[in-house]
């Protein structure tokens, strides 16, 4: 049946223990959209002895003509604040938030920046940096945002940072508010296929 199941929403996140909050990212199917596809939900519960201080939502696109993360940040972007929020207190509220955007992609660092006013964050920083392949790599974005140099054969969380794209943070964040699943997301189709 082409139906929904009966949905579970979450008004107030703060009032939910943190692993009910995994439990239900990983009910959702929730997997990293940036490309990987590592469960988001390993991701937000870091081995006990890693503290994270630097939470760092993903805005880059890790290949040439990708938009997807784009037009999301554009047309979402108080839905990637409240994930960003979600995701920080998930991980015990770190220090700093910082959502990487290249700098091609204007529009969508206005949009952020306008929602954080909105919302009225100032614990979330937009940061722009200059466009360059492959920045949108997990392991090079920690770097050029922290300076921090994950070291071969180990995770962001080693050096006390966990990264999630804007996608997935979304997702997250909808698993968690709406109840819902991840079914649909965002795409680019590119190609002379599309000449009319």
């Amino acid at each position: 049946k082409d139906t929904w199941v009966e949905l579970e929403p979450c008004k107030d996140f703060e009032q939910v223990d943190r692993n009910q909050l995994v439990d239900k990212i990983r009910a959702a199917g929730i997997a990293g959209m940036g490309g990987a596809g590592f469960p988001t939900a390993i991701k937000l519960k870091p081995r006990g002895n890693l503290t994270i201080d630097t939470l760092i939502l993903n805005g880059t696109e890790c290949e040439p003509y990708i938009t997807a993360d784009d037009i999301l940040m554009q047309t979402r972007a108080d839905e990637v604040i409240a994930g960003a929020m979600l995701l920080r207190h998930m991980l015990g509220n770190p220090e700093q938030v910082l959502i990487g955007v290249e700098d091609n992609k204007p529009q969508a660092i206005k949009a952020l920046n306008e929602a954080l006013v909105a919302a009225g964050n100032d614990t979330v920083e937009v940061v722009s940096f200059p466009t360059k392949y492959p920045s949108g790599g997990e392991k090079q974005l920690v770097q050029i945002l922290t300076g921090r140099e994950v070291p071969a054969g180990k995770l962001p969380a080693d050096v006390g940072v966990v990264c999630q794209n804007v996608g997935s943070t979304v997702a997250a964040y909808r698993a968690v508010r709406f109840g819902e699943p991840l079914i649909s997301r965002i795409t680019t189709v590119v190609g002379e296929a599309l000449e009319i």
